[in-house]
């Protein structure tokens, strides 16, 4: 009886606390989208009054607004990010998110996009990502980024940083844009640190990628501009999986989920995170935040797709 009593106080609890986990997400379905928009040039612009030479910005990736579980985890990731200043050590001047700000690139779920950002204690700047374009069939197929978030392409400075974010949400870089993009790296040389911002990695994180785009001509390119000019660091997402590497002497990193539904295993780095960059005058730091999905979401979705691995793996 004991024994009994137990398990359905232990049930209870579970109920309770996965009850709990929901309000965060049934409070942003009844929030309206806010009325004003920061678009990434206005953002940028106000960065340009910065003048200490130490400071921090955080990224993000594939938030993929728009759709129930990803938005409920992202929310989670809202609040780990607006911690992150608790102790006021160092200043956090900004958040990136590299691409799939939303699900399917519709004007709903740009306006729930625009709850998210509304949220954040931090302004936010955004790259175009494959799925930011997804409105098929609309006059408007195309725009709809520029009418909420801004410009695709462009550069900013912030303190003792040069930062360039690209538009590679097909795969590849034009001519026009390898142009571009080496005209702003030799703009950059006057500043300590460059750092750029993109969509889809110049080389694949994961051997079962689908998406093999080292194979591309653009990526061994790109590569070398980096190294040439002493980026930094180079930030994608698109793959929903962590990684860091070093080619040449520039770091490499690609962002997991920012709240978009992972699938690949956790322990191969598929978990919900984002990045926490410190530049300190000529010193350059990161580390990568693990974020865990509301319970609820865990229970209904995460649990069961680690369990699959974890059976797949002792069985294959």
């Amino acid at each position: 009886m004991r024994t009994k009593s137990v398990l359905k106080w232990l049930l209870v609890i579970l109920i309770a606390v996965n009850l709990y986990s929901l309000i965060p997400i049934i409070s942003f379905y009844l929030k309206r989208p806010p009325q004003a928009k920061m678009l990434n040039e206005l953002v940028t612009e106000k960065l340009k009054a910065n003048k200490d030479p130490y400071f921090s910005f955080i990224v993000v990736s594939d938030t993929g607004s728009g759709m129930f579980l990803n938005e409920a985890a992202t929310l989670k990731m809202v609040r780990s990010i607006n911690r992150e200043d608790r102790f006021k050590k160092i200043p956090i001047d900004f958040v990136i998110n590299v691409g799939d700000v939303t699900f399917r690139g519709r004007p709903s779920h740009y306006e729930n996009y625009l709850k998210i950002k509304e949220m954040l204690k931090f302004p936010v700047i955004d790259a175009i990502g494959n799925h930011d374009d997804d409105f098929d069939g609309n006059e408007e197929n195309g725009k709809l980024f520029e009418k909420y978030c801004g410009a695709r392409e462009f550069s900013f400075t912030d303190r003792n940083s040069y930062f360039i974010v690209l538009d590679n949400k097909d795969g590849a870089f034009t001519e026009e844009q390898f142009r571009w993009l080496e005209g702003e790296l030799k703009k950059a040389q006057t500043f300590k640190h460059t750092f750029i911002f993109m969509h889809k990695p110049p080389f694949n994180p994961i051997q079962q990628a689908w998406y093999r785009i080292e194979t591309n001509p653009w990526s061994h390119r790109f590569l070398k501009l980096c190294d040439q000019y002493k980026v930094d660091m180079v930030f994608s997402g698109h793959e929903n999986i962590s990684r860091a590497v070093k080619f040449g002497s520039v770091t490499y990193l690609v962002c997991g989920g920012g709240g978009t539904l992972l699938i690949q295993p956790t322990s191969e780095g598929s978990f919900l995170n984002y990045i926490f960059v410190k530049v300190n005058r000529d010193y350059v730091d990161y580390e990568i935040r693990k974020v865990y999905p509301p319970a609820w979401e865990f229970f209904f979705y995460y649990m069961w797709k680690d369990l699959v691995y974890f059976i797949r793996d002792i069985l294959l």
